[in-house]
């Protein structure tokens, strides 16, 4: 419906702070609300989709997951709004779109084409009895998969209706299996033994009406993936549907017709390309409250590029106080492999800028600031994709640098771990591995991801313990998403980080936020290791006149908890163990506009609460796509 670009958040303040002017009082409560964890970390668009995602899932960034339903091989941005500084800890955005997405259209695509006549037998009432019956022409079927059909026919009289009988139930053998436009020739006679040609069906040619922009090869190269010799029509539909519900078509018809010879068929597609830059405003409070909390964006994208199904893609964002500036772009193409079998992958390249800064009213005069760049490389392989499920493996590399200062222009580290300038630096490699598993009634969809933090391109390095960028983590993630009845749809979703070493808080596993856990502020906590497991039942209020759900409300609850590995000198709070119960409610007015509010009560309250929205628990979000 997803190769991995995993665009961590940049550098944070942790919690511990070194030696500097700043008072006693004024650095305790510092801790907890200026981690640039906290403050303005990001990652950058999702890129993703297979083929579609998912879903041609070409390239996916880990994300927030938004489960506004769309077509499984959509490659869309981040649909919640500017990038998440959590996005990281959530299964991508493209894969989650799958799992809540209307189910797999069951009516066929294609139909048989017309049945070219054959010679019949010739006209005779004689009977025989036949010693010895051979089919040729098969490869599908071995001998003793039709010896119980050729055993009904051997050795006793036959009447000449018997032998048409004998190639029809070879045909309906065939039919069964999904071979509609295979089929056996009447037996060929010669004494006492009967030989029957098997005609095994084809793709004579394909025919492309339609496209104007998109290179018809693009289409081409994933049809021929489901048609080959013989032609399996339901390996055929399973191509066309992954194309009908690729977001470079408005509409995606295709039918079969009777080729020039026997068993040959030409594969008629007809397309109508939808536009091909699409963009959307949105606005959330999903940024800490120390950068501004509010934040408004604009992100824009390119489907199509260069004919060849690839993707070019950015997006701004800025918070509400200016505490928090981000530039991300993105780029993904497929690249076509050697294979029959296999679809084609994906490379994807991505980098992101951001500026941070304190904002809030306490400390915005003592003019701390942070800057990051990230970029990253990914290439992502479908092994298997159907519209039932999907499985990928991919691997990548993402480079970070991130400095903090204070008082403007002074370079200061905050906590252990960056250097004495304030800079760290990651350079981490990822392999990962995706599932989609869809069925009548719902959708698993888990994810695996191993993280490699290695010492090249100067990545931090310091001595044990004091974390530096020479790790190995592990991230899996898993969602179930189900019906129940016409108005309940129920998501349960997990996360879970493990890791034996003291991680930069970049790489840390947080909680809190409107895209995390809610009832809590963005970040509120922060640790090595950590999980978060959320349940929530959307219930739908009202439908509009096609039947799509216009109003959900979403009782919901979320526990999570952090911990650190070995000795890591960055303590943290006693507080660790974070659960809440809330309600959310959904509007989609319009396919285009979508708006949604949550409250969230904390079952754990912290000592360290401030009075924003967030720490009331209360979060939103809107966007409007055009």
């Amino acid at each position: 419906m997803v190769a991995v670009l995993d665009l961590a958040p940049p550098p944070p303040l942790s919690s511990e702070l070194p030696a500097h002017p700043l008072p006693a009082h004024i650095r305790s409560r510092l801790r907890p609300q200026v981690s640039f964890a906290q403050v303005g970390a990001g990652v950058g668009p999702e890129i993703a989709a297979p083929e579609q995602m998912p879903p041609e899932v070409d390239a996916i960034e880990p994300d927030a997951i938004e489960l506004d339903a769309i077509e499984p091989d959509a490659i869309e941005m981040n649909t919640g709004g500017l990038p998440k500084p959590d996005e990281r800890r959530f299964i991508p955005t493209a894969l989650a779109n799958q799992a809540v997405q209307t189910p797999i259209i069951q009516t066929p695509i294609i139909q048989p084409p017309p049945t070219a006549p054959v010679p019949g037998l010739p006209a005779t009432n004689q009977t025989l009895i036949l010693s010895d019956i051979q089919v040729v022409g098969s490869s599908i079927f071995q001998p003793q998969d039709l010896a119980t059909i050729i055993a009904a026919f051997q050795n006793r009289l036959l009447q000449p209706n018997d032998l048409r009988e004998l190639s029809d139930r070879i045909t309906q053998l065939y039919l069964s299996r999904g071979y509609i436009t295979s089929r056996a020739l009447d037996p060929v006679i010669l004494g006492d033994r009967a030989t029957v040609q098997v005609i095994e069906g084809s793709i004579e040619a394909i025919e492309i009406s339609g496209t104007q922009r998109l290179n018809p090869d693009y289409i081409r190269r994933r049809i021929l993936l489901g048609a080959g010799q013989p032609l399996n029509t339901q390996r055929l539909e399973a191509q066309l549907k992954l194309l009908r519900g690729d977001p470079l078509f408005k509409s995606f018809e295709a039918s079969l017709k009777a080729g020039s010879g026997l068993g040959q068929s030409i594969l008629v597609v007809t397309v109508q390309e939808a536009k091909p830059v699409t963009a959307q405003v949105s606005a959330d409070n999903a940024l800490p409250p120390s950068v501004g909390g509010e934040q408004f964006g604009l992100q824009i994208q390119h489907q199509n590029l260069t004919g060849n199904g690839d993707r070019l893609g950015g997006s701004y964002g800025r918070s509400r106080t200016g505490g928090s500036q981000q530039y991300s772009v993105f780029y993904t193409t497929p690249v076509a492999i050697a294979s029959q079998t296999l679809p084609s992958g994906t490379v994807s390249a991505s980098a992101q800028v951001t500026r941070t800064r304190i904002t809030q009213d306490d400390f915005e005069t003592f003019g701390i600031r942070g800057t990051s760049e990230q970029y990253a490389i990914t290439y992502r392989q479908p092994l298997i994709r159907t519209p039932q499920q999907e499985l990928a493996l991919s691997a990548g590399f993402t480079y970070q640098d991130g400095q903090t200062f204070l008082f403007e222009d002074r370079p200061t580290p905050f906590g252990l771990g960056p250097d004495a300038d304030g800079v760290s630096r990651t350079s981490v490699f990822h392999l990962a591995q995706d599932y989609v598993k869809r069925d009548a009634s719902g959708a698993w969809v888990l994810r695996s991801q191993v993280n490699f933090g290695t010492g090249l391109l100067g990545a931090t390095e310091n001595s044990d313990p004091v974390p530096d960028g020479q790790f190995i983590s592990w991230l899996g993630q898993a969602q179930r998403v189900q019906r129940l009845g016409k108005r309940h749809l129920l998501l349960a979703q997990g996360s879970l980080q493990l890791t034996p070493d003291e991680l930069l808080p970049s790489q840390q596993f947080s909680l809190g936020g409107g895209q995390s856990l809610r009832g809590y502020r963005q970040n509120a906590r922060s640790g090595d290791n950590g999980f978060r497991f959320s349940l929530e039942d959307r219930i739908t209020m009202l439908r509009n006149t096609a039947g799509d759900s216009t109003l959900q409300l979403a009782p919901f609850a979320e526990v999570g908890q952090v911990w650190n590995a070995g000795d890591n000198p960055n303590r943290l709070s006693d507080q660790r163990l974070l659960a809440s119960l809330g309600l959310g409610m959904i509007w989609q007015p319009w396919p285009q506009v979508m708006l949604r509010l949550d409250y969230g009560l904390p079952l754990v309250g912290l000592r360290d609460r401030g009075e924003n929205l967030q720490d009331k628990g209360l979060y939103f979000s809107t966007s409007y796509r055009f």
